[in-house]
């Protein structure tokens, strides 16, 4: 967001402690404020800590946007907006990383959030909202109420993906799925090691992402597949470059409950990979603009297998350039060029009210 800013908007960027991911900003010139406690925590020491830290911050600042784009902050700026103890001198913008209720949540937490968001949209005064794709738009639209959304400024402004300059493309040996994010239960890494219960017995599974090298995550492979079979799932843990992993696979894997707008999805589409999704909310709208992508339904892995052992067979038999197709819409839809045509535009018409 501050790169496409660059030029033409003086950015600050608030953030917790820079763990690597925020080096670029001292190169553009960018303020960098640091407030622990920002980051969704199960601890109310560390939301307290937050919240207070943040609302300082809030209450001190005068600038002519306030765009607020994690998880947490956003519920905590809202929320303050709701109560009145922030009261900002400019406009105010909140991204909506994904709907905190619906499919694949917790039924009483879904419930909560639901009722939550109902609350702070009647209370808030008139905010920007911006959602990551017209689909996510459309079913907040149907959950939360026409009229509770008609007071504030809806937006969608798509995500984007940036791994840089790729390897080289290696067709693996064996036919090999790829899946990536933080083990956890959204994306819901059981689904994804069961289905190799009825994969062939030459298929591989590599796993990439923070706590997937873990004792108790191997424990889990381990009484969910026969040795023979967990000899070909390949736990990487989280992985600085990512880009060798993508481009030595068949198809990207995602069995997650539930997502926004997920960015390995996005990363498999700039990186030429055909994508298997879980019937996740939105996820059809992202095979319906891939040049070769499966929905399946986790619930039933055996039918699964069969379609992903079906697919991968497609895939490792396909012209090399149906890669090239893949990424061309990824260049279309989620490329960082465009990314800044939009963001530029949208902060234009927030900033003109």
């Amino acid at each position: 967001m501050a790169k496409a800013f660059e030029g033409t908007a003086d950015v600050t960027v608030v953030s917790e402690a820079d763990l690597g991911g925020y080096s670029a900003l001292a190169e553009m010139g960018t303020r960098h404020v640091v407030l622990d406690g920002l980051s969704s925590r199960l601890s109310l020491r560390h939301m307290w800590r937050g919240w207070w830290g943040f609302l300082r911050f809030l209450r001190q600042s005068r600038a002519d946007l306030t765009w607020i784009h994690p998880r947490f902050p956003s519920l905590m700026g809202r929320a303050a907006l709701a109560l009145r103890l922030w009261r900002p001198a400019g406009a105010t913008a909140f991204t909506i990383h994904g709907l905190p209720y619906g499919k694949g949540h917790k039924p009483h937490a879904s419930f909560l959030s639901l009722m939550l968001e109902k609350a702070l949209l009647r209370t808030c005064p008139p905010i920007n909202l911006i959602f990551l794709s017209q689909d996510m738009a459309d079913r907040a639209r149907i959950r939360l109420g026409a009229r509770n959304l008609a007071r504030h400024n809806v937006h969608v402004l798509p995500n984007c993906s940036d791994l840089g300059t790729l390897p080289a493309f290696t067709r693996p040996a064996d036919p090999t799925l790829v899946m990536t994010g933080r083990a956890g239960r959204q994306k819901n890494y059981a689904a994804a090691i069961g289905l190799m219960n009825h994969l062939p017995d030459d298929t591989a599974l590599i796993l990439c992402g923070t706590g997937t090298d873990t004792a108790a995550f191997q424990r889990e492979i381990r009484a969910q597949l026969a040795d023979d079979v967990a000899s070909r799932v390949f736990c990487t843990g989280p992985v600085r470059d990512v880009r060798p992993l993508l481009r030595a696979a068949d198809a990207y894997l995602l069995t997650s409950r539930y997502e926004g707008t997920p960015i390995g999805t996005l990363e498999a589409f700039e990186a030429g990979l055909p994508i298997v999704l879980a019937d996740f909310e939105g996820a059809r709208a992202l095979v319906d603009r891939h040049p070769m992508g499966l929905v399946i339904d986790t619930a039933e892995p055996e039918t699964a297998g069969l379609r992903i052992a079906d697919f991968l067979r497609r895939a490792r038999m396909s012209d090399p350039a149906l890669r090239q197709d893949i990424r061309r819409v990824w260049e279309r839809e989620w490329s960082p060029e465009v990314f800044g045509d939009r963001a530029r535009n949208l902060l234009h018409r927030m900033l003109a009210g």
